[in-house]
């Protein structure tokens, strides 16, 4: 009996230490440390990353591939079942970092405290590499859009353009984080413009019987899982 009233008296001493070497780290913290870790808010570190994400090049350069290949018709089935997709990503994801402090690291943080260190060093690598991966298919798009647009007399390859692109975002990355969120309302900007004036254009162009005519799969087209492959990626 004594020897346990010893040990329980040692373990409240520990834990009163311990409790005490934590309110003097918190008092040695700088002030309005807190506040420089969510300086960016949810539209900036949120909201607009994820739209810009969603409004990639796939939008642009393959919805007309598309709906010429599974028609009018299954390309919205299409547009809704990715949507589903990732609705329910986006609820798996906001309730694990609801229940835990997300720390740096975002995503990797997340999937290696959920996952465990072996799942989440695998899938963050594999993460990584689709990351780097993305950055290089977007801006070869941007170079492909640029020639057929331009139509310069010079012939310009599109990985030329592609290249400088890719220095351009290194330049910003380099700059820090505070460039690249006020780059990315510029480009926020840009792709609204885009969509208004498809929407502008589709509204005094409007055709019934072209709407009529691409409504059905056309004969000789690709899969529908393909085609679903090809735009979800």
């Amino acid at each position: 009996m004594m020897s346990l009233a010893l040990h329980r008296r040692n373990f409240d001493s520990l834990r009163k230490l311990d409790s005490k070497s934590r309110m003097q780290k918190n008092n040695h913290k700088k002030p309005g440390s807190e506040a420089k870790r969510g300086s960016l808010g949810t539209f900036a570190g949120v909201f607009t990353p994820s739209i810009l994400t969603i409004l990639g090049i796939i939008l642009f350069l393959r919805l007309g591939f598309v709906v010429g290949n599974a028609g009018l018709g299954r390309t919205l089935i299409l547009l809704a079942l990715a949507n589903g997709i990732s609705v329910l990503t986006t609820f798996s994801l906001s309730a694990i970092a609801t229940n835990l402090k997300v720390k740096g690291g975002g995503d990797y943080y997340l999937i290696s405290r959920t996952l465990g260190l072996e799942f989440g060093g695998a899938i963050g690598i594999v993460l990584f590499l689709a990351q780097s991966i993305s950055i290089a298919f977007y801006c070869i798009g941007f170079g492909e859009v640029l020639v057929r647009t331009l139509a310069w007399e010079i012939h310009i390859y599109p990985q030329l353009i592609a290249a400088g692109a890719v220095a351009f975002l290194f330049i910003f990355a380099w700059l820090g984080a505070d460039w690249a969120t006020r780059f990315q309302y510029v480009v926020m900007a840009i792709l609204a413009a885009a969509l208004l004036s498809f929407f502008i254009g589709g509204i005094a162009r409007w055709d019934d019987q072209l709407l009529i005519q691409n409504w059905p799969a056309p004969e000789g087209g690709l899969n529908f899982w393909i085609v679903f492959a090809i735009f979800f990626r």
